[in-house]
């Protein structure tokens, strides 16, 4: 199969280097050299499937292209910045049986797979709390804004979790005054999951010693999930002991380039139909976008 790649930054190469892993030839096109093909178009042309990982802002020009000529496509995160014509895309993808997948790599954590399996095992769960908390310089992170680009993983994890709702309360601000940003490099806000569920998020791009965690409080015990240490830590009460903890540690099993591989295999198993692994799909990204846009609104963004 080949495998289209627009945008060779950080993501697409990492993209890249997975597909050719996984044995399939690679296009490469990307304006700021890397590239195989002089233009654009003629990796939508010549790919049976196009990972885009252009800006954010390209992304719905780059899904359409796909569609129009019947490529799968891979999008990273988050799908758009605005919603423009994506509901329209999705649904002609669905339509054609084309695969539009979006790169939400968080679903391939393996802590984040157990987590989903313990959920039975808290009770009815009352809260949760997402944290990922880093200091970043990077121009394109830094352009979207936090709400939009770490939120794109954490919110999609909280509803790949508990499913949909609304933002109940958000706030924001910049806290650098010369950069050309989004408008956000802190942020705190909550979801209200129809089943109850309250999901309360904190997103900075300022914290010096990056932390990114989630903690889900049942109403018979609790998750606790270290991201960055691959490590997961159920706990329930107990009538005799004062708690009693079942830890998973994945610590020195994979990493963060282990869940990108999962996550571009993935992808490939959906497009020849052996479809097995928890991937967020166009709708699903979609979805998030929602969120993500309602967030920054009330946090008057």
């Amino acid at each position: 199969m080949k495998i289209g790649i627009v945008g060779y930054g950080a993501i697409g190469r990492r993209h890249a280097e997975n597909a050719v892993k996984l044995g399939h030839e690679i296009l490469v096109y990307d304006p700021n050299g890397s590239s195989t093909v002089k233009q654009e178009c003629e990796v939508y042309d010549q790919a049976d499937a196009v990972v885009i990982a252009t800006p954010s802002y390209c992304h719905e020009a780059g899904l359409r292209a796909c569609i129009e000529r019947g490529k799968h496509a891979l999008l990273e995160k988050p799908i758009s910045t605005s919603i423009g014509q994506l509901p329209e895309l999705v649904k002609q993808a669905r339509a054609k049986g084309l695969v539009v997948m979006m790169g939400n790599n968080l679903r391939f954590h393996p802590c984040v797979k157990k987590a989903k399996d313990w959920l039975d095992l808290i009770g009815n769960p009352v809260w949760a709390q997402f944290t990922c908390a880093q200091l970043s310089t990077k121009a394109l992170y830094l352009s979207d804004g936090v709400i939009l680009n770490s939120g794109a993983h954490e919110v999609d994890l909280a509803l790949y979790l508990f499913g949909p709702g609304r933002i109940a309360s958000s706030s924001a601000r910049l806290t650098r005054s010369d950069e050309d940003m989004g408008g956000d490099d802190i942020a705190d806000f909550v979801i209200q999951h129809i089943t109850g569920v309250r999901s309360s998020f904190h997103l900075d791009f300022v914290t010096p010693i990056a932390f990114r965690d989630f903690r889900i409080i049942g109403d018979d015990g609790s998750i606790h999930c270290d991201l960055i240490g691959r490590t997961l830590v159920r706990r329930e009460p107990d009538g005799i002991l004062p708690e009693v903890s079942y830890v998973t540690n994945y610590i020195g099993r994979g990493s963060w380039d282990t869940d990108y591989f999962d996550e571009m295999s993935a992808f490939i198993e959906k497009i020849e139909g052996i479809y097995t692994k928890p991937g967020a799909d166009g709708f699903d990204g979609l979805e998030a976008l929602y969120y993500l846009l309602s967030a920054r609104k009330k946090a008057g963004l």
